[in-house]
């Protein structure tokens, strides 16, 4: 009889339904709960064909409030009029550099009353210019990074409660496959990341690329065949950036993981001291730490190495540029068809433009 018990009991056991995965903490989950599971989740050491995919560039900001939407979308009103004045101040620097020639001629002509009269004048001229572009500067400034940075550290400290809320809602047998100091690591270097991803980098990103834009509109105005002639080159430029998106972008993911797991072993270690001193496990705990710490290493000297070589290939296309915009130019300007100003106006706003589109390339990795 007792046999026959203890078979009955073991086969209704057998038949109970899996442990529920629903949050003894009781209550309905929120919604966005459900976007923090994986990034819970993607703290397991096992990787899986469920693993989560890239968030896009919208997804980023899925747990934005209207606060936080409205000031983003400032940051970006700012930050494209920020890159706008710049092109328009080499406009006014090449004017200031036309005045100073034409001083000259009018000194080596021997009419030096006049030219001082003149140079005065118009120096004046372009120096208030200066100032009113300078206050107008300082302002879109401060508003592109004030607006940017209070967004992101909104979403930031929401991102982090949600995240520590969605791991005290996993089932107990989950935490049996991720080490406990990953989680802390991950919880601060992680959101630390995608805190930086939506603050001042997106606003630096929207400003140079408004500043290329405006740099290159501005030259086609004043004068398209040169400007035509140096686009040459832009697609050269804009492929290393690319290549530096993806590439760094990548290797930096794989580097925080191994960094993340190295957090993981140091943490276990140092909350269980007194066992390893206890087994005489030093040495083999430096060991494991270093074979981890190691690969994020090299990780990071690829990335160096990689980011390197990109922004090396974009600064040398962007003297390119400047090599066949001072030819061309040189060239018009002898047969008469542009003037002086024509050629310092494309050729300095064509600079600043490509230096601008190079200085997208590190925010955007």
């Amino acid at each position: 009889m007792l046999e026959e018990k203890l078979a009955s009991a073991a086969s209704t056991v057998s038949e109970k339904p899996a442990a529920s995965t629903k949050s003894s903490l009781g209550g309905e989950r929120p919604a966005k709960l459900d976007d923090l599971d994986v990034l819970a989740n993607d703290s397991a050491p096992e990787k899986t064909a469920d693993d989560p995919k890239p968030v896009s560039i919208l997804g980023l900001f899925q747990f934005a409030t209207k606060l936080d939407i409205f000031l983003s979308l400032a940051g970006t009103a700012f930050s494209c009029a920020a890159g706008a004045v710049t092109p328009i101040m080499i406009i006014v620097l090449s004017g200031m550099l036309s005045v100073v020639l034409k001083y000259e001629t009018q000194k080596s002509q021997g009419n030096l009353e006049e030219a001082n009269q003149y140079l005065d004048e118009r120096s004046r001229h372009f120096c208030l210019l200066f100032f009113i572009l300078g206050i107008v500067m300082w302002v879109l400034s401060f508003g592109l990074n004030a607006c940017w940075a209070i967004s992101a550290e909104n979403q930031g400290l929401r991102i982090r409660k949600l995240y520590y809320k969605s791991i005290m809602r996993q089932d107990i047998g989950w935490f049996d496959t991720v080490k406990p100091g990953e989680l802390t690591t991950r919880i601060t270097k992680d959101v630390n990341l995608v805190q930086e991803g939506m603050g001042e980098k997106f606003g630096f990103v929207f400003m140079n690329v408004a500043g290329f834009l405006a740099a290159f509109i501005i030259a086609f105005v004043k004068g398209w065949k040169m400007t035509f002639i140096c686009l040459l080159v832009v697609p050269f430029i804009v492929a290393a950036g690319g290549y530096l998106e993806v590439g760094v972008t990548k290797m930096f993911i794989s580097a925080q993981d191994k960094t993340a797991a190295s957090g993981a072993i140091a943490d276990e270690v140092f909350s269980g001291i007194r066992t390893v001193m206890a087994f005489n496990g030093q040495q083999r705990e430096i060991a494991r730490y270093d074979e981890t710490i190691n690969e994020s290493y090299k990780f990071g000297h690829k990335i160096g190495f990689t980011f390197g070589i990109c922004v090396g290939i974009i600064q040398f296309f962007i003297f390119v540029l400047n090599c066949i915009g001072y030819q061309f130019g040189a060239w018009r300007l002898r047969e008469g068809e542009y003037s002086v100003e024509q050629v310092l106006n494309v050729l300095l706003v064509l600079l600043v433009g490509g230096t601008m589109l190079s200085g997208a390339a590190p925010n955007l990795a």
